[in-house]
């Protein structure tokens, strides 16, 4: 009989959407089950083969995505949208009294087995023109505001925003019906004024507000080059108010002037990114980036909920791919943003173990929920992860996914303690924590934020400080080494 014939899920107990730890660990019980030499009353020989087949295929996860590929072809395929793999440190454990650090890397990612289906965009575009973006920088915004005009599909929905001390509705939110009509407003702004970003955001909400419905993907896009004064508290509240709605916001800072700690509070509270621009030529593929990955969306409020047991303790979590960033849990759950279709998304756990006795433990209960907008559902998976204490340690490779991940973990956290020691005084400390980092860019094979790194810490020596420009490309570059994990196959 055909491999595919055979339900070698079935036949280890376990449902399609089964981790590669799932099975190995039903892999392990079973065989303790029905061994041949177990002298047991469920011994056979035969069950016993029937289970070792079933792992040979499933527990290799190459020739696993190939039998499910052939399921797949005969009509035996499942409908889960999303899929996941856990790769853990370590396989065992010594069981001590002393305390043990235990990494999981948790990588969620489309499965496959059901056909993406776009949702429908709601973007409104709320730009700046103040004076400050006189010239090349307001220019380049209106390229790539014109870009997206001609790249958004006809269900989508636009609306365009601008402000400097007050905000105009320069194309009311509408489905692009008259095209002409949106590349000549966005034609005619120019730039005057100071910079209130209050006011456009509350401005560019009323536009999104106006279309939002769960079946669309409603998102906001500021972008500006300066501070705001005075309306930072005012802002957030407006931000915390979308986030809670549904409504996504996305900020993209121009230049070096604006302020990275509120503008990144403001994204965060409405589930977006900061990205850093530079110079004003990088304003188009950005923002082109954003609306690809927005139309890709796969999934959304991806969660990752974690209850350890007397024996565990979560140390830490990180979001690891797209991007990199420290969570903070509600109620155990840490949110994890958007799944993109053809990408994955990763977090890393650091959980600290201790046990005295030996033998097989749980140590923690792992669920992960999404919603599924493409199928108007949501979806769910669980693992309970136990693991071997034993008396004699023996030496086991790290999987190398995970000491990549790790390395770059080590440099992201790295350039937040250079920070603290700023904020702190202690100059010399960030200095060669920055040359440092430095050295290890320079092996991950970012030769141009090594040399950023490594400017700005002459800088510390020489002068005390960093400058602008320099603390904005550290911190968001940094932040995006997880784009390079989040990539697959």
């Amino acid at each position: 009989m055909p491999e595919e014939e055979k339900d070698y899920y079935a036949i280890l107990g376990v449902p399609p959407t089964a981790t590669q730890e799932e099975i190995r660990q039903a892999y392990r019980r079973l065989a303790r089950r029905y061994h041949p030499d177990s002298h047991s009353e469920e011994a056979s020989a035969e069950k016993f083969q029937e289970i070792r087949e079933a792992y040979s295929v499933l527990g290799d996860l190459g020739r696993r995505q190939a039998y499910d590929r052939r399921r797949a072809e005969r009509g035996r395929d499942v409908t889960v949208a999303l899929a996941w793999d856990i790769q853990v440190s370590r396989q065992t454990l010594l069981a001590i009294p002393e305390e043990q650090m235990l990494y999981l890397l948790v990588d969620i990612r489309p499965s496959g087995k059901t056909a993406f289906k776009r949702v429908p965009l709601n973007i409104c575009l709320v730009i700046d023109q103040s004076t400050s973006m006189d010239g090349d920088r307001l220019n380049h915004v209106k390229i790539a505001a014109h870009y997206i005009i001609e790249e958004l599909e006809k269900d989508d929905v636009l609306g365009v925003v601008s402000f400097n001390d007050r905000a105009t509705v320069m194309f009311p939110s509408d489905r692009l019906k008259d095209r002409q009509r949106a590349h000549a407003r966005v034609s005619s702004i120019w730039a005057s004024g100071g910079t209130e970003i209050l006011q456009g955001l509350r401005a560019g909400l009323e536009e999104i507000r106006r279309f939002h419905t769960r079946e669309t993907i409603s998102h906001l896009i500021l972008l500006t080059d300066g501070r705001t004064y005075g309306d930072e508290q005012e802002c957030l509240s407006e931000a915390r108010r979308a986030g809670l709605e549904g409504i996504e916001i996305s900020i993209l800072g121009i230049g070096e002037d604006w302020n990275e700690h509120f503008l990144d509070q403001l994204a965060k509270q409405a589930g977006g990114t900061t990205t850093y621009i530079a110079y004003p030529q990088q304003i188009r593929p950005v923002l082109q980036d954003l609306i690809q990955r927005l139309s890709a969306l796969m999934a959304r409020n991806v969660t990752l909920t974690v209850h350890p047991t007397e024996r565990a303790r979560v140390e830490a979590v990180f979001r690891t791919a797209p991007y990199m960033e420290t969570l903070s849990p509600t109620d155990h759950t840490y949110s994890l943003g958007n799944l993109m279709a053809g990408k994955s998304m990763q977090a890393l756990l650091e959980i600290v173990v201790r046990e005295s006795q030996p033998g097989f433990h749980p140590l923690l209960h792992l669920e992960m929920q999404a919603e599924v907008p493409g199928l108007n559902r949501q979806e769910r998976l669980v693992l309970d992860l136990e693991r071997e204490f034993v008396t004699e340690l023996v030496e086991e490779p790290v999987p190398p996914t995970l000491v990549k991940v790790l390395s770059r973990l080590t440099i992201f956290r790295m350039q937040e303690q250079v920070w603290k020691a700023l904020d702190e005084g202690r100059t010399d400390e960030a200095r060669r924590r920055l040359e440092t980092i430095a050295t290890r860019l320079l092996d991950l094979g970012e030769p141009e934020l090594a040399h950023t790194a490594l400017l700005e810490a002459g800088r510390l020596a020489q002068r005390g400080q960093m400058s602008s420009r320099g603390q904005k490309a550290i911190r968001y570059g940094t932040r995006s080494l997880g784009l390079k994990e989040g990539m697959w196959p």
